[in-house]
């Protein structure tokens, strides 16, 4: 006998399975069926306004959530999703075929972003994952402190896997260069990491290879860095939300000076 899964549809179609969603998510749709409303209503007018056939890459894809949404908007984009964990990557995989959408019409990278390309630590903590930042190595210090604990029955495992992984990176400029082509918008969320991805695009903002950004930011500082990488690139900003009201990130959009204006 096979067993039915339960399958989460949002508002605007996008369905997943529900296994592959965790507590805090689910009790933020039952508020609002989106994934991040603020997020969003940016994110959709930006997709439409983008080339029939433009790309759009997204950074710490996940469980592909904008990947699908993107192609339900656009179904024409050149479509690429950035995602280190494995594990993420089955989930966008399923939800791309219970989306209708053959694993082609979406080029998977199995990295991370970071400031050189090789391998790096981990940390496995679902989907608030991320490479640890120089300045916060203590992080890995107090995972491996909860992975022990945890293997000798003193704390309760919250996520599956070892708590800290390796896994392999690549600068933004070498993804850009492997894609081949300009990118028309590029989406991130990296965890705390957003500067570090900017950092390591250097080539390609200056170019203007990567044509605008939409960035959920993870803090005030981290909000106020970008802003100052983005302008020295010549970028302009035309979203600057460091506050939402109804989702954890900021919300950043900035475009190239020689393209198109934005406005809400």
């Amino acid at each position: 006998m096979t067993v039915q899964r339960a399958i989460h549809t949002f508002d605007n179609g996008v369905r997943v399975y529900e296994d592959h969603l965790d507590r805090k998510q689910r009790k933020r749709y039952r508020r609002r069926n989106v994934h991040e409303p603020e997020e969003e209503y940016v994110f959709t007018e930006l997709i439409n306004r983008l080339p029939v056939q433009g790309c759009f890459v997204n950074v710490g894809a996940a469980f592909g959530y904008y990947v699908i949404l993107a192609h339900k908007l656009s179904p024409g984009l050149m479509i690429h999703g950035v995602e280190p964990m494995e594990r993420h990557r089955a989930f966008l995989r399923e939800n791309l075929r219970l989306n209708g959408l053959p694993d082609g019409d979406v080029v998977i990278h199995p990295e991370g972003i970071s400031s050189s390309e090789g391998e790096v630590s981990f940390l496995n903590e679902g989907y608030g994952s991320c490479i640890p930042r120089d300045s916060n190595q203590i992080r890995v210090l107090r995972v491996r402190c909860r992975q022990l604990l945890e293997r000798i029955g003193l704390r309760k495992r919250k996520h599956q896997g070892p708590r800290v992984l390796t896994i392999p990176t690549v600068t933004l400029d070498a993804l850009v260069r492997r894609i081949g082509r300009p990118v028309d918008l590029l989406q991130m969320d990296v965890q705390g990491l957003e500067v570090e991805v900017l950092k390591s695009g250097v080539t390609s903002m200056a170019s203007a290879a990567v044509k605008s950004f939409l960035i959920g930011t993870h803090s005030l500082e981290i909000h106020q860095e970008c802003v100052t990488q983005l302008l020295s690139h010549g970028y302009i900003i035309d979203v600057d939300q460091p506050d939402t009201k109804e989702q954890p990130d900021g919300i950043l959009f900035a475009r190239h000076q020689s393209t198109e204006k934005y406005s809400r």
